[in-house]
């Protein structure tokens, strides 16, 4: 008889595979699903378009997934959370911490931006003819007031905390956000240029932040 310990050890490692392989599934759906939203645009695609592409049935995919919108939200959320990782760490402990993760969060957030395939699903989204525009409404909601919002929180932990001059988050956030971007998305979108180069962005971002301080009246 196999001891109690080894049958609990045997049993956390099947779970341990078990999730990995559904991990691996949910993965290659969101894969596969990207890429057929890119070639083809959302409407067109099918959930069956995705199962095929993913080499999964569509009854895995919906154990997964309740449709395609829900697809394209984790999609988009996945997308937002790379962005907004610099500032979904532990709270800085000190003002130079505050602004250093600042700066950190710009760059992320402008080089997720500048991204091909971030751009294509913003041009995917601006011709979408369906007048509910699921790819917008997506992009909107688990994008861009996602992002804003996480910042705004942010921003607020500074300004609780006395490093920044805050009586406006949202105004402040937003001026942020306007300093940061500027016209980044409409020239990537207009296919303006060669592109920012990594060097670019950071420094971009570092504008940025050294900006939020004089707005804020952090010297």
């Amino acid at each position: 008889m196999e001891p109690i310990s080894t049958k609990k050890a045997k049993k956390k490692s099947e779970r341990t595979r078990a999730d990995a392989a559904v991990e691996a599934r949910r993965a290659a759906v969101l894969a596969a699903a990207g890429d057929a939203f890119l070639s083809k645009g959302y409407a067109a695609t099918t959930t069956l378009e995705i199962a095929r592409r993913a080499r999964t049935s569509k009854r895995a995919l919906y154990q997964l997934f309740a449709g395609k919108r829900a697809i394209l939200d984790a999609i988009v959320r996945e997308r937002s959370s790379e962005m907004t990782a610099p500032i979904a760490m532990a709270p800085p402990q000190s003002a130079a911490d505050f602004f250093a993760t600042v700066e950190a969060f710009g760059a992320a957030l402008l080089g997720r931006l500048a991204d091909p395939t971030t751009i294509a699903l913003y041009r995917l989204a601006i011709c979408e003819t369906d007048p509910a525009n699921a790819l917008g409404q997506a992009l909107e909601t688990n994008g861009r007031a996602h992002v804003f919002e996480r910042m705004r929180g942010y921003v607020g932990e500074g300004a609780a905390r006395g490093w920044i001059e805050a009586s406006d988050l949202d105004a402040l956030t937003e001026a942020y956000f306007d300093l940061l971007i500027g016209s980044l998305t409409m020239e990537r979108l207009l296919g303006a240029g060669s592109g920012p180069g990594e060097a670019r962005l950071a420094a971009r971002a570092r504008r940025a932040a050294n900006a939020l301080k004089a707005l804020s009246g952090h010297f």
